[in-house]
């Protein structure tokens, strides 16, 4: 398990491309979200997947990727993935008879290994788990 110190949240996809988004129908919960979160003093964490995801989906609603970048990587803890990130990621998604898409098992292992509870997240995947605090609205 990876220590950064203090209390720290995880980012999903969703979340970002709701408050880039403004006719995504969680854009007034991301935003709401984003004034709390800015009032907090926690940590952010994503992984490479969700960096990933979120600069592919910006493309679609005309944000500039290179800024989106540097906004994404100072705001956050960015967790690369290593070989055996995926493959635990496998075994995890194993383990729930894909049911949970791959990309959110990377979610998870990442979760699990630095042991962050809570995820801002629209994906209903998360509360099927159990074990995290999804925040959805503020």
């Amino acid at each position: 398990m990876i220590n950064y110190g203090g209390i720290m949240i995880f980012l999903d996809t969703g979340y970002y491309i709701a408050l880039l988004n403004n006719r995504d129908p969680h854009h007034v919960d991301s935003l709401r979200i984003k004034e709390c979160l800015d009032e907090l003093n926690e940590a952010t964490v994503i992984n490479t997947t969700v960096l990933v995801e979120t600069l592919n989906r910006s493309v679609k609603i005309d944000e500039n990727i290179k800024e989106l970048y540097d906004d994404i990587s100072s705001e956050n803890i960015i967790v690369p993935l290593s070989t055996q990130d995926y493959l635990k990621s496998l075994e995890i998604n194993g383990w729930y008879k894909n049911s949970i898409n791959y990309s959110d098992c990377t979610i998870i292992h990442t979760m699990m290994d630095m042991g962050i509870t809570r995820i801002v997240s629209f994906d209903e995947c998360f509360r099927k788990i159990g074990r995290y605090e999804v925040i959805s609205s503020a």
